[in-house]
């Protein structure tokens, strides 16, 4: 058992990936001590940079540019975001990406299909199931009108029983397992697009409601990004929660966290112990509050409940390609590839042709590709792989020496549309990110500000401020 210290803090935070770092960022600043430790040596989680060597205008001296290497992107479906940037006056610059947005990949009998996304769509479900960008990928099916379902069905079945089987596995799946890596059979349109699935509830028709929401920019271009890349921004916030006071420790596993396990044995009963303990590395921070922002199977692990397997490994590639057939940018800014095509990747961003800063610091003909391995597959990409996936995507011949670096990672992803929720029965311990706020910044950072001004107005009380004192 490592030493415990004499000190006790008010925060612990189990993660130093944006939740974990908003909401130290908000209740050091408040005024509580907080502490943030994670196993990584770096902040940031899924925000990850990769050095690719070879940007423009450094010739042969072995310049660098920094590409993400996790999350790329952020959706602009919220203010979370921008909002989180002015009130912490982050030195970063958002950026928008390429409107020509994403293309979708199909495959059958006849071959492989390429069509930009529909563009009045909402998660691959069209507002016109006749539009011309439509019967590109699959054949005409109207909406068979049938009654509001009593309970609510998959998402893939709320399709399939109403614009058919080809459009539910063609396009929404494939739209699915690119966004959420997970199967539309496997999500709710009520957790995954709450807004959509309440306008259906009144409308009574997929396409009507889809109408109504779809207007906006091209799919695949509703999100935003920053200058340099996602990452600088969990570095930026990192280095302003240390400002205001919070201590941020890396290279520091959490092996269990003790004194929760008496009050899953006595909620209710006023029996426990007045402070949590934290195994972190030589020593236990004694903590009155913990914060568990950490993927799914660890905050299950944390929790003291063995893993559901419902966290998704996603292995990415990030490959420096020279090509001059993709100048041309075949697939816009990238492209989502259903599973009938015989590709081996479900995903392809062409991160120059999306972000222009980008562009702009590479040498003529080079291009960052990123593909995504079909779910729970690993060890899939070296320079033949990749090749053949981004010549079998955009039509253009790309041969595995064309491949000049490449970089894998592998992520495991989190989600809330997970039908076991994770639930911290100790009204001491708290969970933020993915795991239980849903996929994306646009919804981990509302979630974690709302949990950071929880615990702040909790201190203030009278009862935990004279415990505090």
């Amino acid at each position: 058992m490592p030493a415990e210290t004499d000190e006790i803090v008010d925060v612990c935070i189990v993660g130093a990936g944006m939740a974990g770092l908003v909401v130290a960022a908000e209740t050091a600043a408040a005024g509580l001590r907080t502490v943030v430790v994670d196993a990584s040596d770096r902040v940031g989680g899924m925000l990850a940079p990769v050095m690719i060597a070879g940007g423009a205008g450094v010739g042969a001296a072995g310049g660098q540019v920094a590409a993400d290497a996790g999350a790329e992107s952020f959706a602009t479906r919220t203010t979370g975001v921008t909002d989180l940037i002015d009130r912490w006056q982050l030195p970063v610059t958002v950026t928008a990406p390429n409107p020509a947005g994403a293309w979708l990949v199909a495959g059958g009998d006849s071959g492989i299909r390429r069509a930009p996304l529909p563009r009045q769509s909402v998660l691959g479900i069209p507002a016109d199931p006749s539009a011309a960008d439509i019967l590109a990928l699959v054949p005409p099916r109207a909406e068979q009108v049938l009654p509001v379902p009593a309970e609510e069905p998959s998402l893939y079945d709320l399709v399939a029983t109403r614009l058919g089987d080809d459009l539910a596995s063609a396009v929404v799946d494939t739209v699915c397992r690119g966004v959420y890596s997970r199967s539309a059979r496997d999500l709710k349109l009520s957790v995954v697009h709450p807004q959509l699935w309440q306008r259906f509830m009144q409308t009574g028709a997929l396409t009507d409601a889809v109408a109504e929401l779809a207007a906006g920019p091209r799919p695949g271009s509703a999100v935003a990004g920053i200058v340099g890349g996602m990452w600088r921004l969990p570095v930026e916030l990192a280095a302003r929660a240390r400002a205001a006071g919070a201590t941020i420790l890396l290279d520091t596993p959490v092996r269990r966290i003790h004194g929760a396990e008496s009050t899953r044995e006595s909620v209710g009963h006023g029996a426990r112990d007045e402070v949590l303990s934290v195994d972190a590395g030589s020593t236990a921070i004694r903590a009155r509050t913990v914060v568990i922002a950490t993927g799914r199977d660890e905050a299950l692990r944390l929790l003291g409940e063995h893993s559901d397997g419902d966290e998704t490994p996603v292995e990415l590639a990030i490959a420096l390609v020279r090509s001059p057939g993709l100048d041309a940018h075949p697939v816009g800014t990238g492209a989502l590839i259903a599973d009938a095509a015989p590709i081996g990747a479900k995903a392809l961003t062409h991160a120059n042709a999306k972000w222009q800063w980008l562009d702009e610091k590479l040498e003529p003909h080079h291009h960052v590709v990123r593909l995504s391995a079909r779910d729970g597959v690993t060890g899939a990409f070296d320079e033949a792989s990749v090749a053949a996936a981004i010549s079998a995507v955009t039509g253009v011949s790309v041969a595995p020496q064309d491949v000049r670096e490449l970089h894998v990672r592998r992520w495991d992803a989190s989600s809330s549309s997970s039908t076991t929720p994770v639930i911290a029965a100790d009204p001491r311990l708290h969970l933020a990110g993915a795991a239980v706020a849903g996929t994306g910044l646009a919804s981990v950072v509302p979630h974690a500000r709302e949990l950071a001004a929880t615990l702040i107005h909790a201190f203030a009380a009278p009862s935990l401020a004279s415990t505090a004192s």
